[in-house]
């Protein structure tokens, strides 16, 4: 029997992916549970485990834009089957309705006959040439007014990727785009237009060559963000508070946690030691830790909060579970490890999902205080800055003492001025008296 291997739907956005690694090669022994290969989202390269047994056929190749449901490949019951893809009798097994599906030989210019190729990447030239070409490229083709088919793909089957359109001369100055084709059904051709690009403003028009640097769609990572920002403070009333802290106890606290830190094998960080006080303070305001789902206030069992990692092009936010329950050097631990991996591109999905509640440090770039933006559907995100030494008044004397900004931003649907304060003095005291945190620290 062969069984298909597709593209699963790893969130309620996902529409495809771009296949990254084989962890396997064709005819290799494949393990149930064992990570079989490795897709990268708009936002993470999930490793894909395999579930069963088999033998390994690829139908796929590295860096293809995949569509959810496509089949990139099969899993045989024995090895002689390897190389026949799916018989006429292994149908049943295969996925449903595959995206990824056969092309005739006279079907694309350049295309190998029967090769897997996702429908997401064909696409029409300005001659009517139907071509092979990445959802991404397409986009990046048609802003730069560049027409196709002048383009070599570097791709599966000649696919035109990215950094294809990237690499391939721009049109001359003053040349006008490449008009879309007046594709028809009838005629065979994909029926979907090459979309025109936006007019530019009349500023850069005026221009174009001396005042623009580059240009790129706007895509992947930064889309999606975009979107989230933009629907976050459409749908809810979001409202700052903000709130000084002395740290120099929680500064006493960490001197201990680095003299320790042979033991603990960590370095403890002051987000490690905020993150602890947060989810103390989150136990002790309950109504912080709460969210607004359809018409039904949602209270959380759990404090799961996630924790703002910036990347060289966007910002992702992997969550650490059951913060309250877990100490100082644990947290510390499981902070750093979702931190490394989410640098590399490691995470998987479960990992920068269902947070409820979300802690942004932006001291870590000298900052002092923002006004965070809500991650729906949370009703709550807490926003740190730098320490620094400020003057301040102690027992009638102008002493200096190393104090923080607290920014906490709140949905005003859910939660009252008055409740956001008593969680930001709760906040305050657990870290100005880090003693208050002992019970919790174990």
């Amino acid at each position: 029997m062969a069984h298909a291997i597709a593209i699963p739907k790893l969130g309620l956005t996902m529409t495809d992916c771009t296949l990254r690694s084989w962890e396997k090669a064709d005819g290799e022994k494949v393990t149930e549970g064992e990570t079989l290969y490795t897709i990268e989202t708009e936002k993470i390269t999930s490793e894909i485990q395999a579930d069963r047994d088999g033998y390994l056929e690829r139908a796929a190749a590295v860096d293809t834009v995949c569509a959810v449901g496509a089949r990139i490949g099969w899993l045989h019951d024995t090895a002689g089957a390897v190389g026949r893809g799916a018989s006429a009798t292994d149908t049943a097994s295969a996925a449903p309705a595959p995206i990824a599906a056969p092309v005739p030989a006279d079907a694309d210019a350049g295309v190998e006959a029967g090769a897997a190729v996702p429908l997401s990447l064909r696409a029409v030239a300005a001659d009517g040439t139907r071509l092979l070409v990445s959802p991404i490229a397409r986009r990046l083709a048609a802003t730069r007014g560049m027409d196709l088919s002048g383009i070599v793909g570097s791709g599966p089957g000649g696919a035109i990727l990215r950094r294809d359109v990237e690499t391939a001369a721009p049109p001359a100055r003053g040349a006008a785009p490449a008009p879309a084709p007046a594709a028809s059904r009838a005629s065979g051709a994909d029926p979907r237009p090459v979309p025109a690009p936006a007019p530019a403003p009349a500023a850069i028009a005026r221009d174009a060559g001396d005042r623009v640097a580059a240009r790129r769609p706007l895509d992947g990572m930064r889309r999606t963000i975009a979107e989230t920002m933009m629907r976050s403070l459409s749908t809810s009333a979001q409202m700052t508070g903000f709130a000084r802290v002395d740290m120099a106890e929680a500064m006493r606290l960490r001197a201990a946690c680095l003299a320790s830190e042979a033991e603990f094998g960590v370095r403890v960080t002051w987000t490690d030691i905020v993150l602890k006080a947060a989810a103390a303070a989150l136990r002790a305001v309950p109504a912080l830790n709460r969210a607004i789902v359809g018409d039904e206030i949602v209270e959380w069992a759990c404090v799961d909060i996630g924790l703002a990692v910036a990347l060289d092009d966007g910002l992702i936010v992997p969550v650490l579970r059951d913060v309250d329950t877990k100490s100082i050097a644990e947290i510390a631990r499981e902070r750093r490890d979702l931190v490394d991996r989410a640098r590399t591109g490691r995470l998987r999905r479960h990992e920068i999902e269902g947070a409820t509640f979300t802690l942004s440090n932006f001291g870590s770039y000298d900052g002092d205080f923002e006004t965070p933006i809500l991650q729906p559907p949370q009703s709550a995100l807490l926003g740190i800055g730098r320490i620094a030494d400020e003057a301040v008044v102690r027992d009638g004397l102008v002493v200096a003492r190393p104090t923080m900004m607290l920014s906490l931003t709140f949905d005003h649907r859910l939660i009252d001025g008055a409740v956001a304060g008593r969680f930001r003095s709760k906040l305050r005291a657990f870290l100005e008296d880090p003693m208050l945190l002992a019970a919790r620290l174990r």
